[in-house]
């Protein structure tokens, strides 16, 4: 498992799409950062640092593209035949995958931190308190919970289908339509206490996060959310394991 790890590790680091993703991350911040200058009427300078400067958009856009191809370009390049003619089992190629995207998340969420920090220091200069730093971070920490769920669900996608456009369309349209979702169910949750635990609800983690009026709406203390979640991801990691094993069989 540690030797495909590395190996995925070592094809993506050696891609000029893994670094140019992430100069773009950075030019996606700094373009907010000027915009929060130019139109402050607009665009709120300590808003837009809590949000990281909206780099989760961006990382969650980088996350599914880079989810529904790592699969894809194994069998576009006839590279998955070889690996499971290895030693090594479907599930631990599968896996190997996961967490290299993990790791990938990490990074891509470590460098919008010290971004965030960095552009704030230089042009934003926003006056940050302690109650700011610690609601910072905990926005963080709720988006990478919100990322992974729909990271895991790309993962499934990609185990179904053998076009990558398709995979990452799918995957686009499902995250924004289930974002939207999230905040128009609040009715049918009222109606059904049982709905409150399903995965959409679970988009409103940093929502809930930044007001605590959404607890009223989603039914769900902030503690369940950091249960419910990786219980979503395991399960949708799995049936994509599944899949992806049977499929290559």
């Amino acid at each position: 498992m540690l030797y495909l790890i590395k190996q995925e590790m070592f094809k993506n680091y050696h891609k000029k799409s893994t670094f140019v993703s992430m100069i773009i991350q950075v030019l996606f911040m700094l373009s907010m950062a000027v915009l929060s200058l130019k139109y402050s009427n607009v665009f709120n300078g300590k808003s837009l640092f809590m949000e990281n400067y909206n780099a989760t958009l961006w990382i969650v856009f980088a996350l599914i593209f880079l989810a529904s191809n790592i699969f894809l370009n194994e069998y576009k390049y006839g590279t998955i035949k070889l690996l499971i003619s290895k030693e090594f089992s479907r599930t631990q190629i599968y896996f190997s995958k996961v967490i290299f995207v993990f790791i990938q998340s990490i990074i891509l969420y470590l460098l919008a931190i010290v971004m965030t920090f960095i552009i704030n220091f230089i042009f934003t200069r926003v006056a940050i308190t302690s109650a700011d730093m610690k609601t910072f971070f905990i926005n963080i920490i709720c988006e990478f919970f919100s990322t992974w769920l729909i990271v895991s669900l790309c993962f499934l996608l990609a185990s179904i289908f053998r076009s990558s456009g398709l995979s990452i369309t799918i995957s686009i349209i499902l995250y924004f339509s289930a974002s939207i979702a999230a905040n128009l169910m609040f009715m049918l949750i009222a109606s059904n206490k049982l709905l409150r635990f399903n995965p959409i609800n679970m988009l409103n983690i940093t929502n809930q996060a930044g007001s605590s009026t959404y607890g009223h709406l989603t039914l769900l203390p902030m503690y369940a959310y950091f249960i419910w979640i990786p219980i979503y991801v395991i399960i949708f990691m799995l049936i994509g394991n599944y899949i992806f094993v049977q499929r290559n069989k």
